[in-house]
């Protein structure tokens, strides 16, 4: 348990999760590694969160707000912190018993990192699970190594997302130095947080698997949803970060075409969606900014192929969907 002045901080905000919260605390609790406090931000729960953390007592530090947002209840935790290091955990989420100790123990042993992530199961409701690392094409860049130390890590941070904050630890003062979360995201907030982190030093990356993250059927609303209901919105999303990104004024240009690659991708992704409505002047649309973005020749080629029938487009989005997989 938590020392006076302990090293890490574990931050979890939570939302009528009563249900669940327990489990995230105990995997804490759990843990094989002990110089640690725990914050538990309760987001403005109006189920019985409250009552189900009365069992730890001083186990943990409980702290109620108005319902402001996980990024909003993030901010709160670590105003609150103690420790020198941060590690989030989602209040549905569980951590291995030894996550903390081989995380601190990689730390200890670079000490120039300003955060370092591990690999993290994602479990849904649907039976599609897979890890991060091979959702975000960061498994195959080991080959035989067990650990990754990136000294200017921004671009592979911005082209290898998603992240999860809740595999990640992060140093107190680099994470206030680059502005904590942005309380105005619903989506996306952790890519958004890690980007502007990896301008602040190094980044270490853990192979192994030590997080499990859960996708449930909750009646609250899930963020995640938001993608599958309205895919447009949350590219536009995607979009307002990379340009937000954009105005960092020390990033150099290979950081700067990095993020305009990605622009130019999102805006083509945004062009498959609308042609998949059958929407194709508002696809041809995406396309032309797409091409104004990075000038690439797909860009291009999405935009002429707009102008052949619908179906034969429809039939090259799923082709190069399927090649993908």
């Amino acid at each position: 348990m938590a020392h006076e002045s302990p090293l890490v901080t574990v931050v979890i905000p939570t939302y009528n999760r009563a249900s669940y919260v327990c489990e995230a605390i105990d995997s804490v609790l759990n843990q094989t590694y002990a110089d640690y406090e725990i914050i538990v931000v309760d987001d403005g729960s109006t189920d019985n969160t409250r009552e189900a953390l009365k069992q730890y007592r001083d186990k943990i530090k409980y702290i109620y707000q108005e319902n402001s947002g996980v990024s909003a209840a993030r901010n709160t935790g670590i105003k609150n912190s103690i420790g020198s290091w941060l590690a989030f955990l989602d209040s549905d989420d569980v951590w291995m018993a030894e996550y903390l100790s081989t995380q601190m123990e990689r730390a200890g042993r670079f000490p120039q990192i300003c955060m370092q992530t591990t690999d993290c199961h994602k479990s849904t409701w649907e039976g599609n699970e897979r890890t991060y690392f091979e959702m975000n094409r960061t498994m195959a860049e080991f080959k035989e190594m067990e650990y990754l130390l990136l000294v200017e890590p921004f671009n592979f941070v911005v082209t290898h997302g998603p992240w999860q904050v809740g595999s990640t630890i992060f140093r107190r003062d680099a994470i206030i130095k680059a502005g904590v979360f942005d309380a105005c995201l619903n989506l996306d907030e952790d890519f958004d947080l890690m980007a502007r982190m990896a301008i602040q030093g190094s980044f270490g990356i853990i192979k192994k698997m030590l997080v499990v993250m859960y996708r449930r059927d909750e009646a609250i609303e899930c963020l995640t949803n938001q993608i599958k209901i309205n895919p447009i919105k949350a590219k536009e999303s995607k979009e307002k970060i990379y340009e937000k990104l954009k105005k960092i004024e020390m990033l150099k240009n290979s950081e700067l075409k990095a993020l305009n690659g990605l622009l130019g991708m999102n805006r083509r992704e945004i062009g498959n969606l609308f042609l998949m409505n059958g929407n194709i002047v508002n696809a041809r649309e995406s396309y032309i900014k797409a091409l104004f973005i990075d000038r690439s020749l797909r860009s291009m080629g999405k935009y002429l192929f707009t102008f052949l029938p619908l179906k034969i487009n429809l039939w090259i989005i799923g082709a190069n969907q399927k090649i993908r997989e």
